[in-house]
């Protein structure tokens, strides 16, 4: 619309002239014109130009814990191949889904493991928490998922089972890893030389549906078992 309302004037200002010939005037018209014509076309072409080199960014999806796949995937990336479990469930007060995971260490002379939460921040897991490095092996053990009365969310439960168990005694390496808390019960259960059946329960379990749970575990398989206000490091 502009370069139509230049023109016109242009041309309203060359008819008006009357001391130039008519044929000097349509001349002069004409490079108007032309002069007019070339800077829409630079400036049509500079814009074309412009538009050509911006991509579409490509969106990407919402990351989602019901994707097993995207969510083992991802866990790896962060936590790397001494990775042995991955579970998805509310592991926190809020209502989102967080990823629990376990992984295992056994190099330079780190023996033990660590349960680990992520979180979905900014379309990403994020590692929220780690427990500290504690006995026991992921091999032929027990993971699962349990909820208490007391709680609304999910807790980790783990046992060695009878992975540190021998002929002459052993031990059985027991957690429950509340981690709304950053908490992790603890129950040992050993037996030295042969000798009697000992449970040994961490000092900060509070909760009677806690202590209720270990017992009944244990208690199961070992029903002689006694309780041990110490807890003891066996060397075989």
């Amino acid at each position: 619309m502009k370069f139509i309302q230049l023109f016109r004037k242009e041309l309203k200002l060359l008819l008006n002239n009357k001391k130039q010939p008519t044929i000097f005037l349509m001349a002069q018209l004409k490079l108007q014109w032309l002069s007019y014509f070339l800077s829409l076309l630079l400036v049509l072409s500079f814009i074309t130009l412009s538009c050509g080199d911006k991509k579409p960014e490509d969106k990407k999806p919402n990351f989602s814990v019901s994707d097993s796949i995207n969510v083992n995937n991802e866990t790896k990336k962060l936590l790397g191949d001494n990775l042995k479990f991955v579970f998805t469930g509310n592991f926190d007060r809020d209502s989102s889904q967080e990823v629990a995971a376990g992984i295992e260490l056994s190099e330079n002379n780190t023996w033990g493991i660590k349960f680990v939460l992520l979180k979905v921040e900014d379309n990403k897991l994020v590692k929220k928490y780690e427990t500290v490095l504690l006995d026991g092996s992921f091999k032929e053990s027990l993971v699962k998922k349990i909820k208490f009365p007391t709680t609304i969310y999910n807790l980790i439960y783990y046992s060695s089972q009878d992975y540190y168990w021998g002929s002459g005694g052993g031990e059985v390496f027991s957690y429950v890893v509340d981690f709304a808390e950053n908490q992790t019960f603890y129950a040992h259960l050993y037996s030295e030389s042969r000798g009697s059946i000992e449970l040994f329960l961490s000092k900060n379990i509070t909760d009677p549906e806690i202590k209720k749970f270990f017992l009944s575990s244990f208690t199961k398989d070992y029903p002689g078992l006694k309780l041990a206000s110490e807890d003891v490091s066996l060397e075989f």
